[in-house]
């Protein structure tokens, strides 16, 4: 077993053979946990990414191809249960694969060249193109130059027709700009026409769908036509809320107290002759009588039972105050259907959503039903966030005739069997797999249903208070697993955003920011894990192997020697964050990376993050024998680089009472006597050396 091992390929010879060609790209290279790498994942991936070869961005790429290839594999290892779903999921997804592969790859990219043309092409004119790259980061040029010589006439006359008009018998120059153009000009007409024209040759077509009658839909809908609830009030209007708020304060209202007080109180001159009474209002609708529109009335309401006053609320129109009775609720009462027959026919033309069968056909293929009313829901389930309605129910249907046709034509010039639709495939499945890998384990469940349920009665969802209980469940097993040194440390590092409140007070507000941190640093340390612990095996000769982490002895130990070169300080700054976040849950790993965290800040001269991870470090492991240090730290810090001197009273009298026998006791003292004398002692230091010398 190799653990610990990241490939960095030698691109030009590995890829592609001689650097002069494609090469046989079906040739395996490696395995990871059995899975098979191929040449032709690297050059899809260059393709693709326009990745250079021999530069960082190609060994990090690499990098992830393989890390990536690990996570897929223990993903399907531990939730085997994805297989099936993969399964269901590349049936939905292959035309949608095709059509890529053809747009992206075959008509704009190779203009519908074969890459054994474009290859031969460019071994016959190697000295038109940069020494420096290889064949897949010059293949769209290369098509671009063979389109340009197999088309001389078209762009004389394309020339031609684009000249200088200022000077039109001069001989016309074909510059590279024309050219430039020229092909442009052929791939927008590849992007305008080929869509409407493979629809038209595999006759393929959105079938009409049938609106149900405007009684029919009135009789399915009947909440969409009522009349809005609303309630029967009374009111007292003033232009002062605090005078207002006496009339109210202490008092036990009733309606006959009400209308006693509107009638002698109110300043709405044409209700109080009515004693308050306003009458029957709407939601949505403005109050009668200058009013206005009062829509937190209907809020307070919502909630309460008739015979209830409202608070003092502010009208949004007049900007005057108001305190209401509700007499009575009025109910929704159902608009008749001659009433709002002409409303629903308009909404069925345009707007209404449609309300399909699964298997309702919405695209036929010479004549044959191709795409079903599940084809779409099946998207909208990939895409959860997606509006539901019939704009985008069409946009839908749209694009899965568009991908019908391009993955008809696909086939038919055998685009299915080309070594770039198996490199996307294979990648496609691993983004899919570890999608959903990730959901499962950010999700993770780890503790038993009566514990969750006891702990949502008490409290709700700690992060999310709306949440029932269903949706809540991942954020209560979170509750009891997070480490107390992240709670802590999140609480310490931010403490000013908590007080007054004691870290047991702000518990749930905390958690809110917390467990993002700790979903973060489960995930990273599941990626990190199934890497390291990777089976590789290596079939090409010019593969070179560098350590990856493979245990949390091996991260420390390379973060202690990226912090110990001067040279390497944000890759250590990296390298420790990311190991904290990991191994949050070993107290003494999350101890010692906070401490490297600390000192990383204030060699960055992040002075303000320096003396809060000092803060938190110290609050939260107050045990630690590196705790009176952080705390010397920290106000030494306030002091001298963020001049915040009543801040650093405090720390360096906090420091004395707690370590009374502390070697840093004099260091102390100094700088307080400093302080308070405005810096006075410092200076005659100053100017005492400066004499000596």
């Amino acid at each position: 077993m190799k653990k610990a091992l990241l490939a960095i390929f030698s691109f030009c010879t590995l890829v592609f053979t001689g650097c002069n060609s494609i090469g046989e790209k079906d040739t395996l290279v490696a395995r990871v946990n059995g899975e098979p790498i191929y040449k032709e994942d690297y050059a899809f991936m260059m393709r693709v990414g326009n990745i250079v070869p021999n530069t960082e961005q190609m060994r990090k790429a690499s990098g992830s191809l393989f890390s990536r290839k690990a996570l897929y594999t223990v993903a399907l290892q531990k939730s085997p249960e994805l297989k099936e779903k993969l399964a269901s999921h590349n049936v939905a997804l292959e035309n949608y694969l095709l059509t890529f592969v053809y747009q992206r790859l075959f008509s704009m990219d190779r203009l519908m060249y074969s890459d054994n043309e474009l290859a031969f092409y460019y071994d016959k004119h190697r000295d038109q193109f940069p020494d420096s790259l290889a064949y897949m980061n010059l293949r769209d040029k290369i098509a671009d130059a063979m389109y340009i010589e197999s088309h001389k006439d078209s762009l004389k006359s394309f020339a031609m027709l684009h000249r200088n008009l200022a000077d039109s018998t001069a001989e016309v120059e074909i510059t590279d700009d024309i050219k430039e153009s020229f092909v442009s000009d052929h791939r927008q007409r590849i992007v305008r026409e080929t869509g409407p024209a493979l629809l038209k040759k595999f006759n393929i077509q959105e079938t009409k769908i049938e609106m149900p009658s405007a009684e029919e839909y009135y009789n399915r809908h009947p909440e969409l036509y009522n009349t809005p609830m609303g309630y029967v009030v009374y009111h007292v209007e003033s232009a002062d809320s605090a005078s207002l708020a006496k009339r109210f304060k202490g008092k036990k209202v009733d309606l006959n107290m009400f209308k006693k007080i509107a009638s002698k109180y109110s300043e709405n001159k044409e209700t109080k002759k009515a004693k308050g009474y306003v009458g029957k209002v709407l939601l949505g609708h403005l109050l009668p009588y200058g009013i206005g529109f009062v829509s937190r009335m209907f809020m307070e309401f919502n909630s309460l039972e008739d015979g209830s006053i409202s608070p003092i609320i502010r009208s949004e129109s007049t900007g005057r105050y108001h305190v209401f009775y509700r007499e009575s609720f009025v109910p929704p009462v159902r608009k008749p259907f001659d009433r709002v027959r002409k409303v629903i026919e308009r909404d069925l033309a345009t707007t209404a959503n449609y309300e399909l069968d699964s298997n309702y056909v919405l695209v036929t293929k010479n004549g044959e039903p191709a795409i079903r009313e599940k084809d779409v829901i099946a998207v909208y389930d990939d895409n959860s966030a997606m509006l539901r309605s019939r704009r985008s129910h069409d946009q839908i249907v749209n694009a899965l005739a568009l991908q019908l046709a391009f993955a008809s034509e696909a086939r038919e010039v055998g685009l299915d069997h080309s070594w770039e639709y198996r490199a996307m495939k294979r990648q496609s499945d691993v983004d899919y797999v570890i999608k959903l890998y990730k959901h499962k384990v950010l999700t993770r469940v780890s503790v038993p249903e009566d514990s969750l349920k006891a702990l949502y009665a008490r409290m709700g969802n700690p992060a999310h208070p709306n949440m029932g209980y269903e949706e809540s469940r991942a954020e209560l097993s979170d509750w009891f697993v997070i480490p107390e040194n992240l709670m802590k440390r999140t609480y310490y590092y931010a403490e000013e955003d908590y007080l007054p409140k004691t870290y047991e007070e702000a518990k749930k507000q905390v958690f809110e920011s917390a467990y993002l941190t700790y979903r973060s640093g489960r995930w990273d340390k599941e990626v990190v894990t199934s890497w390291g612990t990777a089976k590789v095996d290596l079939f090409a000769d010019n593969i070179t192997l560098l350590p990856q982490e493979w245990s949390v002895d091996l991260a420390v130990r390379s973060a202690d020697s990226l912090y110990a070169q001067a040279k390497s300080i944000e890759k250590a700054y990296l390298a420790w964050s990311g190991i904290r976040d990991r191994y949050v849950d070993i107290d003494s790993v999350a101890r010692r990376a906070t401490f490297e965290l600390a000192h990383i800040f204030s060699d960055r001269e992040n002075f303000n993050e320096a003396q809060r991870e000092y803060r938190a470090f110290y609050k939260t492991w107050p045990d630690s024998p590196d705790a009176e240090k952080a705390m010397f730290s920290r106000g030494f810090i306030l002091n001298e680089n963020l001049h915040k001197d009543d801040e650093a009273l405090k720390v360096f009298e906090e420091f004395k009472k707690l370590y009374p026998k502390s070697e840093l006791n004099e260091s102390v003292d100094w700088l307080v006597q400093n302080i308070k004398s405005n810096g006075k002692l410092a200076d005659d230091l100053m100017k005492k050396i400066a004499a000596e010398e």
